[in-house]
């Protein structure tokens, strides 16, 4: 008697069935990792900003078919070309322009009020409640940072 072992028909069908499996799964991984990959640098590429690159030509030349509205700089504005710009279109330019911040729209705002005396200061450090529209009577707390109406 030999080390040997001899399968039946039904074993070596089993066997040979499942190297199919397992050759197939292997392929479809390989063929998925593939798409992928392929997916991946397509949307990379899509989501890639335009490069300005004068004079590249062919496909390279990104503001091909953009058109430019004519500018009028007025001063301190001073005119820069495409080229100085390194954009498609001319700019209106201005290197040491200060402009105030305008903070008129903030006139008579509030900034809310502080939050409830029994809430957790360290929970709701830092918040700002709305004020309420109720009269003092009709509010309560719930537990969180901010004084609510009942109604």
């Amino acid at each position: 008697f030999g080390s040997s072992f001899v399968f039946g028909p039904a074993e070596g069908c089993a066997l040979a069935w499942a190297a199919l499996q397992r050759s197939i799964v292997e392929a479809m991984a390989k063929a998925l990792t593939v798409c992928l990959a392929l997916i991946q640098a397509l949307v990379a590429q899509a989501l890639k900003y335009p490069v300005y690159s004068p004079g590249a030509g062919g496909a390279v030349e990104t503001c091909e078919g953009i058109t430019c509205k004519p500018v009028d700089c007025k001063p301190p504005f001073k005119f820069k070309s495409p080229e100085d710009a390194g954009t498609c279109c001319p700019l209106c330019w201005a290197d040491d322009i200060k402009v105030p911040g305008d903070r008129s729209w903030s006139k008579g705002l509030s900034g809310g009020v502080g939050m409830n005396n029994n809430a957790d200061p360290t929970l709701c450090r830092d918040v700002v409640c709305p004020p309420s529209d109720c009269p003092e009577f009709d509010q309560f707390f719930d537990g969180r940072c901010c004084t609510k109406c009942k109604t």
